[in-house]
């Protein structure tokens, strides 16, 4: 790891930290006053992860795409830099932070005790089609991010306004009604990006390995992972699972999409996808 890189990854740890946290504090001590200044740090933590990557590629002389850190790092990017855009464009969106930048946190905190050592690119992936696959991949797993998050203030928002004495913070946020159909909506996005993310390594692997599909592990929970997701907007559409059906669906199917990225070479080592340097 660069010496700038390791100050700005950290640094934004922190800044991540100290936003996460003080959502959370919003939330449960009723302040919606400080979500507006936790954008903001959240923000600042964004400026400093970016710089990180530049410093990273600066001393690599490649997009951080490969490894277990690597892709913390570029994929907690994506995940914050949706955040930030969708916050953006609508204020009420903001608490969907409350989600997503504890999620980022624990990514970086994974990645920083894997290896971060820098590295050459291997061979196998100087291809265009790497570039294509992994940016389609973080777009999902960005999309399904933020489904999970608009799922989880969904519900806290609904638990709120069944109290005689609604939480005031949730009134800075979207409607129920809204939420629900934001959920659905990252997930479709989610899914089409997801698709071609799978096609474009099915082109990519053929070209490598001399198969589309090889049932590799990585690949195997990618397709339960894009299953999992297909099912959640064939219940929305065909059986009009909605609301607290839909939220609690989005959270859930998070998991597969994690373990497809992290989890699987944590258990197996004969994954022919190189997501972790060796």
């Amino acid at each position: 790891m660069a010496f700038w890189e390791m100050v700005f990854y950290l640094v934004a740890m922190v800044a991540y930290a100290l936003a996460g946290g003080g959502f959370i504090y919003s939330f449960v001590f009723k302040n919606p006053r400080v979500v507006s200044k936790l954008t903001l740090l959240v923000a600042f933590g964004f400026l400093a992860q970016t710089i990180a990557i530049v410093a990273r590629f600066n001393a690599t002389g490649h997009l951080p795409w490969s490894g277990h850190y690597e892709y913390t790092l570029m994929g907690g990017w994506f995940i914050i830099a949706g955040t930030l855009f969708v916050g953006w464009q609508n204020k009420q969106l903001q608490g969907l932070a409350v989600g997503t930048v504890p999620l980022v946190l624990i990514m970086l905190g994974y990645g920083y005790m894997q290896n971060p050592a820098l590295t050459p690119m291997a061979a196998s992936l100087k291809t265009v089609w790497l570039y294509i696959h992994v940016y389609f991949a973080w777009l999902s797993f960005g999309a399904y991010s933020l489904a999970m998050a608009a799922g989880v203030l969904f519900l806290l928002k609904q638990k709120s306004e069944a109290q005689e004495v609604p939480n005031p913070t949730y009134d800075r946020f979207p409607s129920l009604g809204r939420l629900d159909e934001l959920i659905f909506r990252y997930v479709v996005f989610g899914f089409i990006t997801d698709t071609i993310m799978i096609s474009a390594g099915a082109i990519w692997a053929k070209d490598l390995w001399g198969s589309y599909w090889a049932w590799d592990p990585v690949e195997t929970w990618s397709l339960i992972s894009w299953l999992t997701y297909g099912i959640t907007i064939h219940l929305r559409v065909t059986f009009g699972w909605r609301e607290k059906k839909l939220a609690w669906l989005a959270i859930a199917a998070l998991s597969t999409v994690i373990i497809c990225f992290f989890g699987v070479n944590l258990v197996v080592n004969t994954s022919l996808h190189v997501f972790q340097v060796r």
